[in-house]
């Protein structure tokens, strides 16, 4: 899912408030001067005679904030930025053969979920900010949905991912679709806005008393999302229909988005003062982070189950598993009490690192209100580097079940380390039946 940035939330107090300048000049580049990330070249063509996993959705799935590995101040190009950055916009989000973004701003990784390692090759379709159906942002950015669009617009050409999966699934053994959609319909970007800036207000303001969170988290809201799903769905069972393979021939795994914030008992930071954001890069207040993983989350996840049992009702559908990825990131949250921000480098990261570092991007108010056009404005409040892979690792679990199971949940041991790296899915996950 993609967030919008919290501009409303602007104003020069907070600036004050948080320590932050008025201004930023346009930062130096990076030098990566560790090991390249150059996954893209090893994933980008696939191996012959190997089935394909091929994603779908948002940014949740399009790993989206890939470029970091670990939050800090280190590499930091503005205020509340920093951590182990793996490369260049292009080095981790460049799924184009020439290096580049195919759709800019879709930010695209070859450690996002459908990267599940040996014995499969996986295709990258999603686009971080994609909703059920395909639109080009205010901002002027492509971002196709799960439909058959095809249109010339200002921003270039629109072409829905469905479109592009049956064009994939025509040429290719696609055995699996991946798919994560639904947050943005939902307006989860508009209800994380909510929640920093009633953090930033004076007093309490809890999001879970806003105006955004009423217009989103209701009966008649999630009764359209649900609607939305089962469209989607029906529409990657015609795209694969019409690449001539039967239902019998794939299935789809629909992965449900981790929680990217603790509880309140679990997170690091006091809400008081001002740390929880000048530090932490976290500002929600603790009422609002329990209510975010005790009802946000739920009925995110209702919405879900509503929409694929209608998807589940359709003729000649193919076989659905839901993975529910909500708790995957347990222990490795944002602002998560056990974690570190150790000292960061370039390039990708040693494996050691993934086992003390939150697994999620922080938020920047310096981007957020002074730069929104920069890629660091979207990769807040998504999984890193290591979330990616874990979540990786729960998708191969669940392509390894039987394709008629119907629900999966996946967590991660406490005590399981990283091994391999990148391509190499070998991080150790617990699945679960419902």
């Amino acid at each position: 899912m993609k967030r919008k940035t919290v501009g409303a939330i602007a104003a020069a107090a907070s600036f004050a408030l948080l320590g932050l300048s008025a201004c930023s000049s346009d930062p130096a580049a990076i030098d990566i001067t560790g090991p390249p990330d150059t996954l893209w070249n090893e994933a980008r063509d696939g191996m012959a005679g190997q089935p394909w996993v091929v994603g779908l959705g948002d940014s949740y799935i399009s790993g989206e904030g890939g470029r970091w590995a670990s939050n800090g101040t280190d590499n930091a190009q503005f205020s509340g930025t920093g951590g182990w950055l793996l490369g260049t916009v292009d080095q981790v989000y460049g799924d184009a053969p020439d290096g580049t973004e195919t759709i800019p701003f879709c930010h695209r990784t070859a450690t996002a979920p459908m990267f599940i390692g040996e014995g499969w090759n996986s295709k990258n379709l999603a686009c971080s900010g994609a909703k059920t159906g395909s639109f080009v942002s205010t901002d002027n950015r492509l971002k196709p949905g799960i439909d058959f669009a095809d249109s010339t617009t200002g921003a270039g050409q629109l072409v829905g991912q469905a479109k592009r999966l049956q064009e994939s699934a025509a040429t290719n053994d696609v055995k699996v679709v991946a798919l994560s959609i639904g947050g943005n319909d939902l307006g989860f970007s508009d209800i994380i806005g909510a929640c920093v800036t009633g953090w930033l207000k004076p007093g309490k303001t809890l999001c879970s008393d806003s105006e955004t969170v009423a217009k989103n988290i209701n009966p008649e809201t999630k009764k359209i999302v649900k609607e939305k799903i089962t469209a989607a769905v029906f529409n990657v069972n015609r795209a694969m229909r019409a690449a001539g393979k039967e239902p019998s021939d794939w299935r789809l795994v629909y992965s449900v988005p981790p929680s990217p914030i603790p509880l309140a008992a679990d997170i690091d930071y006091p809400d008081t003062g001002y740390s929880r954001q000048s530090v932490g890069g976290c500002g929600i207040h603790d009422e609002d982070l329990d209510f975010a993983n005790k009802v946000i989350l739920p009925f995110v996840k209702d919405a879900i189950d509503g929409g694929l049992q209608g998807a589940r009702k359709l003729p000649d559908m193919a076989p659905i598993t839901v993975l529910d990825n909500s708790n995957a990131p347990n222990g490795h949250r944002l602002c998560e009490t056990g974690t570190t921000r150790p000292p960061a480098g370039t390039g990708l990261p040693p494996d050691a690192l993934g086992n003390e570092v939150e697994w999620v991007r922080f938020l920047s108010l310096d981007i957020e209100l002074q730069h929104p056009e920069v890629p660091d404005a979207i990769e807040a409040m998504h999984p890193t580097y290591f979330g990616q892979r874990v979540l990786g690792s729960c998708m191969r679990a669940a392509v390894e079940s039987p394709a008629s199971t119907p629900e999966l949940s996946c967590t991660r041991p406490s005590d399981a380390e990283f091994t391999g790296s990148g391509l190499d899915v070998l991080t150790p996950v617990q699945v679960s039946g419902p």
